[in-house]
């Protein structure tokens, strides 16, 4: 009988630790997804032309937002991006990305901070 009282914590004790192993292996996930959003964004914020509309002063979205993982329409990613001019210094733009998820329940976020010139350096 103490066998089988011990067997059964040590099940139940098995099945919690396997729910939290799940979660956190989905939240690496996402995370990990929400990461290479911010950097996609942020490499075609740099290569964009000196003039470029997503390059004004100001806060952007992705026009496809919320995004999958592709960057693609109707996924569970929120993509924005706000652009400061001369800032840290007169002639560069501060570039601020950021993608925004749920994920059971809870909200989080990730961003990238890139600096590039308003026109040719």
């Amino acid at each position: 009988m103490t066998a089988i009282g011990l067997l059964s914590i040590v099940l139940l004790g098995t099945a919690v630790g396997a729910d939290r192993a799940t979660r956190f292996t989905e939240y690496s996930k996402t995370a990990a997804t929400a990461l290479t959003l911010v950097q996609d964004e942020s490499e075609q914020l740099m290569a964009a032309a000196a003039g470029s509309a997503a390059l004004a002063a100001g806060a952007h979205g992705d026009a496809s937002n919320p995004i999958t993982s592709t960057g693609a329409a109707g996924g569970t990613y929120t993509r924005t991006w706000t652009v400061t001019s001369n800032s840290p210094t007169a002639g560069l733009l501060s570039i601020n990305v950021q993608v925004a998820w749920n994920l059971y329940g809870s909200d989080y976020n990730v961003n990238q901070v890139v600096i590039r010139c308003t026109s040719a350096c």
